[in-house]
């Protein structure tokens, strides 16, 4: 005996089934499509920040050179550091060059932003203030060891507070100094 089945002919979905289907289809999209939306809505803040981190990471770069490079430093506190140091400049604050000349270089790092000065080294013509960098809580960048007042060793931290969540993001680095002035007698 053979089984009973239903006819070839009327295989298929019936209402219920079909309108399950449409639903979990419905809710699967707009999952796709909220996920798609947030990240399309991000993506600004997301490009600005590591565009600040990278400028962050530029700047940090030419610190540490600038200190190795460098001869004396000048004043030193937690959001300043002035210092003597050979910079490839025409004249102290002007056009690119080929050759390196001793200058004054000055950071200032405060409410959020780093500024650097090129000055000849006597301090008395400087150039225009460039800013370097933004974004930056205010924490200390600058750290001396053994102290402030004789210098050996720099410390340069940027921090990034927190944007919207707990994805602060810190850029440290140190530099022992080459060539350090001997201490005050």
């Amino acid at each position: 005996m053979a089984a009973r089945g239903r006819p070839r002919a009327d295989a298929g979905f019936t209402l219920p089934e079909l309108l399950i289907a449409t639903a979990a289809t419905l809710v699967l999209l707009g999952g796709a499509m909220t996920v798609m939306v947030v990240g399309v809505r991000s993506e600004p803040r997301v490009s600005e920040r590591s565009a600040d981190i990278q400028q962050a990471r530029v700047l940090t770069d030419r610190i540490t050179r600038e200190l190795r490079q460098g001869a004396t430093v000048i004043e030193a506190t937690a959001g300043h550091l002035r210092l003597i140091t050979y910079v490839s400049s025409e004249t102290c604050g002007g056009v690119a060059a080929s050759t390196a000349r001793s200058c004054m270089v000055t950071y200032d790092c405060a409410a959020g932003t780093c500024t650097r000065v090129e000055s000849d080294a006597e301090g008395t013509t400087s150039g225009p203030p460039t800013i370097e960098t933004t974004g930056l809580s205010a924490d200390p960048v600058f750290t001396y060891l053994p102290s402030a007042a004789s210098a050996r060793y720099v410390g340069i931290t940027f921090q990034f507070p927190a944007a919207g969540g707990d994805d602060s993001i810190t850029l440290s680095d140190g530099v022992t100094l080459r060539n350090p002035a001997p201490p005050p007698s």
